[in-house]
């Protein structure tokens, strides 16, 4: 006959490991403010292969009226003039580069396609578009 027993500790153990490990991984994530030094002279090399461009609405609350955010990464822009030199230099220094737009479903098509617009520009072949692809429920 076939023991059960050690299989399900085996199964328990993973368990614990997943839930702790994910617990270690989103404390991580703490937001919080961070001094900004400023006659710093470090400088932050590390560029990625891969940069994620946030498009989010300003009011959420009136979405038809509302300006759009950018982030660029972790860091807010202004412009669109300014996604397009910042995605120049990492063109530049990262030749394989990919950009991921992410965009709140509220925004416009036209404000998501002027980011796409600004990635071909500057000769990046690789983009992705994210999207939520799941069951909407039967109300939407």
């Amino acid at each position: 006959m076939f023991n059960m027993a050690p299989m399900i500790d085996v199964v328990f153990l993973l368990i614990i490991f997943f839930v702790l490990v994910s617990t270690f991984a989103s404390a991580e994530r703490l937001p919080m403010e961070l001094p900004q030094p400023d006659a710093s002279q470090a400088q932050n090399l590390k560029l990625t292969d891969r940069v994620i461009i946030n498009i989010q609405l300003a009011d959420p609350a009136d979405p038809d009226r509302s300006d759009v955010i950018y982030n660029f990464g972790p860091s807010r822009v202004d412009s669109l003039a300014e996604i397009s030199s910042r995605l120049a230099l990492h063109a530049r220094l990262v030749p394989d580069l990919k950009v991921v737009i992410r965009a709140d479903r509220r925004v416009r098509y036209g404000d998501v396609r002027e980011v796409m617009q600004a990635v071909a520009e500057q000769g990046i072949e690789k983009m992705n578009i994210v999207a939520h692809v799941g069951d909407l429920g039967p109300e939407q």
